[in-house]
């Protein structure tokens, strides 16, 4: 698979694109983000609030689709993942809330009356779920970075170093075992596993620009994914 080569400036993919089609912003957004807030959901209150999958998707269609929605993300200086967090709260918390106008006015609308009790404590992000969200965005984009260092190398023809770099640093492997496995000399190992470690940095780097974390901060959120990952 061929990825696209991004940025390291705040001035990011997602940003260029806001204003123009949005199907692409959309389609990346939805491919990354689902999963966390999907895991959000399921790990906080507003699991009470319907299946964590329909308010996700329910939250994307009503969102995604609205250009001033991401343009204001790109001015807020505030990571996607958190803007987004934001939103659905938001979302979820004002649908909550028409439901139970819905009934009071003799409209069943949607859902029972547990979807509605604590709309207006729904808002506030609960540190547990929190955590459960950052560290499956931290994993999601651990495993993208993989992916395009992998595919990199395998275009550079060093394919070996990859497997180096998977054998010793993933599994563990002492270069003695990892290094004649992947068909490289013993020697070149520790080399070997530096130069992938820093071009994935560079690439999470990349990744985490992409996706509107500023400069002066990318050392902090690397930090972050290292100890979301290590758990």
């Amino acid at each position: 698979m061929t990825h696209d080569h991004f940025p390291t400036t705040h001035a990011t993919w997602l940003a260029e694109q806001i204003g123009g089609s949005n199907e692409g912003v959309a389609r990346h957004i939805m491919d990354r983000y689902f999963e966390p807030l999907r895991v959000y959901v399921k790990g906080s209150s507003l699991r009470n609030f319907g299946d964590s999958a329909d308010l996700v998707n329910d939250f994307f269609a009503a969102r995604l689709g609205d250009a001033s929605y991401l343009a204001r993300w790109s001015q807020s200086g505030i990571p996607l993942r958190r803007w987004l967090l934001n939103g659905l709260l938001l979302h979820v918390r004002n649908r909550a809330i028409a439901e139970s106008r819905r009934r009071t006015r003799g409209d069943a609308g949607v859902g029972g009356e547990g979807r509605t009790n604590g709309a207006h404590e729904a808002h506030v992000p609960e540190p547990h779920a929190l955590h459960a969200l950052e560290r499956a965005w931290a994993i999601s984009l651990v495993t993208e970075a993989h992916d395009r260092v992998r595919d990199a190398l395998t275009r550079e023809h060093r394919a070996p170093h990859w497997e180096v770099f998977r054998l010793h640093v993933l599994h563990g492997l002492p270069y003695a075992d990892a290094c004649p496995m992947a068909g490289v000399p013993t020697g070149n190992g520790a080399n070997i596993v530096r130069s992938v470690s820093k071009r994935m940095a560079t690439t999470l780097s990349e990744l985490l620009a992409r996706d509107g974390v500023a400069q002066a901060e990318v050392d902090d959120e690397l930090a972050l994914i290292q100890r979301m990952v290590a758990r």
